[in-house]
Order: structure tokens, then C-alpha cells, then sequence
């Protein structure tokens, strides 16, 4: 499959933007469907939805309040949190999250992919993932081998300058210091990385772009590593500190 430029769309790669909301924009009551904020990593509240179990976020300005509703009950079934609710806004060079305290303790943590502020009103987030989840680097193996459809065994891209002697079954190749067939080559806030194992330590959530560059596009910069192509990420800085220093760089 020839690519050009492949930019990935998982929901908060595409549509997240830098602007910082503030708290007062959050105000109202927000509605999600209750399964879904319980079971999945992206979540979409609206200011009305019709399904029977819904989850409200009630927000004023120094008030916050969950509830989880039946609607399709006679009378409506109501459950709320027990003891005191709050939420905090933080800023992170990813972007901004939602901390959520129940009686003065984190107890969860939400990314703001976007909020719309137009008729279709929205407020999109997503759930912290888990480093034992290893989202990151499922993401990218998948990229590599099913999206790009990467081969180990193919002799395709090898390069070099062939020299044939006189028998003609007989060819020596002379590589630039290469490997026979090397994997794209990984990036991370502008830092190659050796392999992957260190995508393991990476959330999700924490990253905010992932984009693929054929090696017609990288080797200027990346020479013969990049002679399968580029796949650039990125992530919160600190915390790739961390692991870069980790993994001996």
C-alpha cells in the first residue's frame, strides 16, 4: 500500500485544540449515557439526550454534583454520590484536564478533548487509561504492521550497491551501514527511540499526536533509519523524561 502522509484519527488526536476553557463555560448540566462513561476511554456529554440511564454532571460555580438516572422508571430512579464533590481544571502541555475529588480525595482524572460551543452544544472527554493497559504501544504495533503493513521477512527495501562476479548465482550486497529491513522508526518528542518498549510506559491520553512520514519525507532528516518511514508521537514531556532517562539516553 503506498502512502504518502498518514495522520491517525483516533477521536483525541484529530479534533483536540490548545484553547483553555474555563470553568464558568462548563457550567450547567451535562448528560452522557451512563454505560458509556463507565466502559469507554472517549466520553460525550450534551446538554439533553433521551436515553433511559444517563449519568448528569451538574456544574455551577462552586458547586459540582453527580447523578445517575433512570428516566424510564415511574417514578425516575435517582442515585447520587454520597459526601462532597469537586472538580478542578489543570493545565498540561497536552492540554487541560478535569480532576475529580470526592470528599477531598482524587478519585478520577479526565483530558477535555473539546467543547463545542455552538447549537449542537458538546463536551467530549477522555478517561485516564492505565500503563498496565499498554494503549500506546498496542496503538502503534497495530499502525506498524496492520495500517502500514510492515514485513520483517521482505527483502524489498534493501539497498545498497550490488556487485555480481562472473557466476552469475553469485551477488555481494554492500549495505551503508544498514539492516537488511528495519522496522519504521519510532519518534518521540523529536527523540528516535531504539525500539518500542518504551511506548509501554506511555498513556494514551497523555498523547496528542501520531503521525506516519514516508521515507521520502524523513530521510533528510533521519538518513537510512528511516528507510521504512517515520512514525512520530507526541506526548507530555515530563513524563517521557522520565522513561528517556530510564531507558539509558
Amino acid at each position: 500500500m503506498k502512502i504518502t502522509t498518514l495522520t491517525l484519527g483516533f477521536l483525541l488526536l484529530t479534533n483536540f485544540s490548545f484553547s483553555q476553557i474555563k470553568k464558568k463555560e462548563l457550567s450547567g448540566i451535562w448528560k452522557t449515557n451512563s454505560e458509556l462513561y463507565s466502559k469507554t476511554d472517549t466520553i460525550k456529554f450534551y446538554p439533553n439526550i433521551k436515553d433511559c440511564y444517563q449519568t448528569h454532571w451538574t456544574i455551577e460555580k462552586r458547586k459540582f454534583k453527580t447523578n445517575e438516572l433512570n428516566i424510564c422508571t415511574e417514578p425516575p430512579r435517582i442515585s447520587g454520590i454520597v459526601g462532597k464533590e469537586k472538580i478542578k481544571l489543570r493545565k498540561r502541555d497536552f492540554g487541560q484536564i478535569i480532576e475529580y475529588y470526592q470528599n477531598g480525595i482524587l478519585t478520577d482524572k479526565f483530558r477535555i478533548i473539546e467543547l463545542k460551543k455552538t447549537d449542537s452544544q458538546g463536551l467530549k472527554l477522555m478517561s485516564f487509561d492505565k500503563l498496565s493497559e499498554q494503549k500506546v504501544y498496542k496503538y502503534v504495533d497495530s499502525l506498524v504492521f496492520n495500517v502500514l503493513n510492515y514485513n520483517p521477512d521482505s527483502t524489498e527495501n534493501n539497498y545498497g550497491v550490488k556487485i555480481s562476479d562472473s557466476n552469475p548465482n553469485v551477488k555481494i550486497k554492500i549495505r551503508d551501514g544498514g539492516i537488511g529491513n528495519p522496522e519504521p522508526l519510532i519518534v518521540v518528542n523529536g527523540r528516535p527511540l531504539q525500539n518500542r518498549e518504551p511506548l509501554k510506559e506511555l498513556l494514551l491520553v497523555e498523547t496528542y499526536a501520531i503521525k506516519y512520514l514516508t521515507k521520502e519525507e524523513s530521510a533528510s532528516i533521519y538518513g537510512s533509519r528511516a528507510i521504512n518511514g517515520v512514525v512520530l508521537l507526541l506526548t507530555f514531556e515530563k513524563r517521557f523524561k522520565k522513561i528517556w532517562k530510564k531507558y539509558g539516553r
